[in-house]
């Protein structure tokens, strides 16, 4: 029977066995796990972070891109916005190779060093702490 709203837990840590129709999120771990909205009891972890899902809060949860249970028999393929599950065609098995080759490539990269330089008078500041200290 497939879920139509998921009820969200924000927790430190995620259960063992976590309850039907229920989202856990941890903060603390940037991650966030449910039960596939299918019924099939597959677990889903959904890693929050820049290169995995975004997570919104709004007083209720949007979690983006899409949940693709391509590699469980079900094939399931939602969103889940505002607490609700919007379904989609099952996911290929061509469109979860595609996915799964952007994950790995994503995080198999080196992490970009940022360009932006601290403002001049912050840098001037470091200086003179650090001359002082001499």
């Amino acid at each position: 029977m497939n879920a139509t709203t998921l009820n969200t837990v924000f927790t430190k840590s995620i259960p063992a066995v976590p309850e039907a129709e229920t989202l856990y999120v941890s903060m603390d771990y940037q991650t966030a796990v449910h039960l596939c909205a299918c019924g099939c009891g597959a677990k889903v972890v959904t890693p929050i972070g820049p290169n995995d899902w975004v997570l919104t809060f709004d007083g209720t949860v949007t979690l983006l891109p899409s949940i693709g249970s391509g590699q469980q028999p079900c094939r399931s393929h939602y969103y889940i916005r505002h607490d609700r599950i919007d379904w989609l065609p099952q996911i290929s098995k061509a469109a979860t190779k595609t996915a799964l080759a952007r994950d790995h490539a994503v995080h198999d990269r080196a992490p970009e060093v940022s360009t932006i330089r601290e403002p001049w008078w912050r840098r001037a500041w470091s200086r003179f702490q650090s001359s002082d200290l001499d």
